[in-house]
């Protein structure tokens, strides 16, 4: 299969998942859009397989996964049918991307097996760092950067999307029976897993929720410096992404944190009007 066609299996991929990262992915110039599909796809079999199978059968997949990653790394790549393993290996001999961040996803995934119970808020942010600042780490390569703090930063994105995630996926995580917020965080806000597990609302539901928002808004913060850091060519694609899921921790505040009733969500109007404001702004500048 020749990398084109792999490619282009990536991109449907990455499309049929809906994510918000395709939106600001369509921004970058064609070898990093192509690569960022090519990292995007993988982990989004590394998701599929811990969200939409369980036990065993969540192994094998995860495995299945660890697989294709193998197989990308090796010398025969190119001469691989698999998409995602062409895709793949293209993308990581043309940015030279390091091992560690995706062998690093695959141990963050693997909490995702089994019961999730953090005790304290350095074991969440270790699991953030895991399955999502990995990801920073490796879009950063792609994107290019002119300072080495880029990396340290991106990380620091990396965490601030996955903990939107995790207060926005709240209640189908419970289902999961994953509570990734920490243990000492339940009480410091009298709050309980049980209560939770319960779907009780109360002030103390918000009091956790409220100190879970402060902790990933300080972290946006952080992500904020990497914009200047990064090449011009792909600084719109993170600053849509930025600007997207900033927005949507916003909503989950100004809904009350209504997570436990309704999956919060920012439109697709939404969404093109802060990459038109964002546009406007370079063009502009």
């Amino acid at each position: 299969m020749v990398p084109t066609a792999a490619y282009a299996a990536c991109q449907r991929i990455v499309r049929q998942a809906g994510t918000n990262f395709y939106l600001g992915m369509r921004l970058l110039p064609d070898h990093k859009r192509m690569a960022m599909y090519a990292v995007y796809a993988w982990s989004r079999l590394c998701d599929d397989a811990v969200d939409e199978y369980r036990g065993p059968e969540a192994e094998i997949k995860l495995r299945e996964a660890e697989s294709l990653l193998e197989r990308a790394m090796d010398d025969g790549w190119a001469r691989d049918g698999h998409p995602v393993v062409v895709a793949l290996g293209d993308a990581i001999r043309r940015f030279r991307l390091s091992p560690e961040p995706f062998w690093g996803l695959l141990e963050g995934m693997r909490i995702d097996l089994d019961r999730v119970r953090f005790q304290t808020v350095p074991e969440l942010v270790q699991y953030c760092r895991k399955v999502a600042g990995t990801i920073g780490q490796l879009c950063v390569e792609i994107f290019g950067y002119t300072d080495q703090r880029a990396r340290a930063i991106a990380i620091d994105m990396g965490v601030a999307l996955q903990m939107t995630n995790i207060l926005r996926d709240l209640r189908e995580d419970v289902r999961r029976d994953r509570i990734y917020l920490p243990r000492e965080d339940f009480e410091a806000a009298g709050y309980s897993v049980e209560d939770l597990a319960a779907g009780r609302v109360t002030p103390a539901f918000h009091r956790l929720l409220a100190l879970e928002v402060a902790r990933t808004r300080a972290y946006y913060q952080r992500a904020a410096q990497l914009f200047p850091l990064i090449q011009r060519d792909a600084r719109l694609c993170a600053q849509v992404l930025y600007a997207v899921y900033y927005e949507l921790l916003a909503r989950i505040e100004s809904s009350g944190f209504d997570v436990l009733r309704q999956r919060v969500r920012v439109p697709t109007r939404r969404k093109l009007q802060l990459m038109g404001a964002l546009l406007w702004r370079r063009e502009s500048g």
